[in-house]
Parts: structure tokens; sequence; C-alpha cells
């Protein structure tokens, strides 16, 4: 599996981990009594989606973030890290 292939595999786990988020969110019954404890749970769970992503969405060789070039790798430009310069269409060791 490629570091490409491997990100993809990350940007769906996102895509998932959001959608899970919201179905539970849109199947928890909105009550006058619970409705800032729904937010707090439904947010806490959104922010560790999005930390979980961050945190997997690196460079395999020098732990640099990607996040910024998340466009760019999910399409199909070749692209290399920008700070160790690896390319992310061949296997990590």
């Amino acid at each position: 599996m490629t570091v490409r292939a491997r990100l993809r595999a990350w940007y769906w786990f996102l895509v998932g981990g959001l959608l899970a988020v919201g179905a539970f969110a849109a199947s928890w019954p909105a009550t006058e009594f619970h409705s800032v404890f729904r937010l707090i749970v439904i947010g806490a769970l959104a922010a560790s989606v999005l930390t979980l992503f961050a945190m997997g969405f690196r460079c395999p060789r020098c732990r640099a973030s990607l996040i910024p070039h998340a466009v760019n790798i999910l399409g199909t430009t070749r692209v290399a890290c920008p700070r160790c310069g690896s390319s992310l269409d061949t296997r990590p060791r």
C-alpha cells in the first residue's frame, strides 16, 4: 500500500466518522433538559474524529503534517512531502 493510498484511507475514516457522528446526532432526541449535554457530547465526538484524522495524516518518514496539502494528495497530482521530499506514491519503509 502506497503512502497516498494510506492517506486516502485516513480521509475516508474522516468522512465515515463525521457521518457516524451526524447520524448519532440525528437519532438523539432533542429535549430541553438535555440540549446542552447533547451539544457537548456531539462536539466532543466530532473533535475526537478530527483529532484522530490530524494525527494520522502525516508523512511516514519525517512525521510532518500533510493536512495543508490534502487537496493535492487526494487528487491525482504527483506530490512529495514538503519537509523531507519523499514521494507519496512509493511504499513506506
